[in-house]
Parts: C-alpha cells; sequence; structure tokens
C-alpha cells in the first residue's frame, strides 16, 4: 500500500497581505490615481502636503498632517486599492502651535 502525501505550500499571498495575484496586478500609475482620488473625495482631509509614489505596486506615503485621525483615514483609504503589493507610511502629526 502507497501512501500519497500532499504539500500544502503557503502561497506568497497567505504571508503577505497586500500581495496581488496577476489577476489583481494594475500600473503603478493607475494605483496612485486611485488612492489621489480617494484622498480627494474625502471632504474631511486636506492632502495639500502628503505625497503618494507608487514603485511595482508598493505604496508610500509621505508628508505631515494635522492629527492622528487624519493620518488613520489616509492610510486606510490607501490601503483599500486594489493591486498594491505593499504599504508604508511616513507620516508625520504636526505639532500644535
Amino acid at each position: 500500500m502507497q501512501r500519497h502525501h500532499t504539500l500544502h505550500a503557503s502561497t506568497s499571498s497567505e504571508k503577505n497581505p497586500f500581495k496581488a495575484s496577476e489577476s489583481q496586478w494594475r500600473p503603478d500609475a493607475e494605483i496612485r490615481a486611485e488612492i489621489q482620488r480617494r484622498l480627494n473625495e474625502d471632504p474631511l482631509l486636506d492632502i495639500s502636503g502628503i505625497f503618494v509614489t507608487v514603485s511595482n505596486g508598493r505604496v508610500l506615503l509621505e508628508g505631515s498632517v494635522e492629527n492622528d485621525e487624519v493620518k488613520r483615514r489616509i492610510e486606510t483609504h490607501s490601503r483599500q486599492v486594489s493591486g498594491i503589493s505593499g504599504h508604508d507610511s511616513n507620516l508625520c502629526v504636526r505639532k500644535p502651535r
């Protein structure tokens, strides 16, 4: 009697929640445009000092914001876009004057 073992290899999408499948792949410019659109459509955000960069599907947010709530809103909007392979935020909260 022969035994058959089935190997369950974890896929890269299981290790990385941002990893896009081939069917979800999108050009960087398209991802960036959607993030910018989402941020611009949020009436509670002033994104004049926010810079969004996308390289190989990886999103990088940079700039300064008024408070933690604004920071969270920006990060949430950008993470909801399909086709991203990773997400980094270098947003900092400005100190009140």
